[in-house]
């Protein structure tokens, strides 16, 4: 692993008050749904919001499946079952049916179910909704922070709470680096170059000196030149990370189910 190093315990204003609004209203929740990236499902999960949804069913999904490694994306199903009500795999871009819901003798008040989908940002609830209502009714965008405040969303006897994006107030080192990677906070608070080098470090288990070669390589073949014929490196970095994001290089898993 490369030694990477960032600051990312990002805990903006809204964050808090957030925090704040769902204990207002947890005790009108009968279960909620955990995003999570498949790719990192450990550093990625909703830890931010825990305590305040600790007594609470919760349904896992493993977003983006489809990006991820799918023998090690199956292993973390068999890995995470017995703590969830259910372990669902999930791609946001397609529908999704969550018929799984009828067989889990879940208590609801009335005729409907109300659950809260929370997450790190930019992990893709919203996205989750818009699947599981077939239609576009919350706002998604590819960056961290888009979702500022709790939102209802009916659909069948569902009402789902949207949530903003909230991370804990310290990050561990790695699930830093991982999150970071993934795009799953502001990249304005990150060097862009410094976490490719390291991701390259990772994904090809090279040295530095070599991440800096192969990201020269990368720049040069894609035509990343400035005036005076200099590769720029700047660019090159965030193509590099887009890329791997969109799983360009392939269905990658950055972390396994230990052995």
């Amino acid at each position: 692993m490369a030694d990477f190093e960032s600051n990312v315990n990002w805990f903006p204003g809204h964050m808090a008050k957030t925090l704040r609004k769902i204990e207002g209203i947890v005790k009108l929740i009968d279960f909620w749904f955990e995003i999570v990236d498949a790719r990192a499902p450990i550093s990625t999960q909703a830890y931010g919001v825990f305590d305040a949804l600790k007594n609470k069913p919760r349904v896992l999904v493993l977003n983006r499946y489809d990006l991820s490694d799918p023998f090690e994306t199956d292993r973390w199903v068999t890995y995470f079952s017995s703590n969830y009500l259910y372990v669902l795999k999930a791609n946001s871009k397609k529908s999704i049916n969550l018929n799984f819901l009828n067989s889990l003798r879940l208590k609801k008040k009335g005729s409907r179910f109300f659950t809260l989908v929370a997450g790190i940002p930019n992990v893709g609830k919203s996205s989750f909704i818009n699947s599981v209502c077939h239609s576009k009714k919350q706002k998604v965008e590819n960056r961290a922070g888009v979702t500022r405040d709790l939102s209802w969303v009916s659909y069948k006897n569902l009402e789902l709470c949207d949530t903003p994006g909230i991370l804990p107030c310290k990050i561990d080192p790695l699930h830093s680096k991982y999150i970071s990677y993934l795009g799953l906070i502001k990249s304005e608070i990150l060097d862009l170059e410094d976490l490719t080098l390291n991701l390259i470090c990772d994904l090809y288990g090279v040295s530095m000196e070599d991440s800096r070669l192969k990201l020269l390589e990368f720049a040069k073949s894609n035509g990343y030149v400035l005036k005076g014929n200099e590769l720029d490196t700047k660019r090159a970095s965030g193509a590099f990370l887009k890329k791997f994001r969109e799983g360009k290089f392939g269905r990658i898993s950055l972390e396994v189910v230990n052995k």
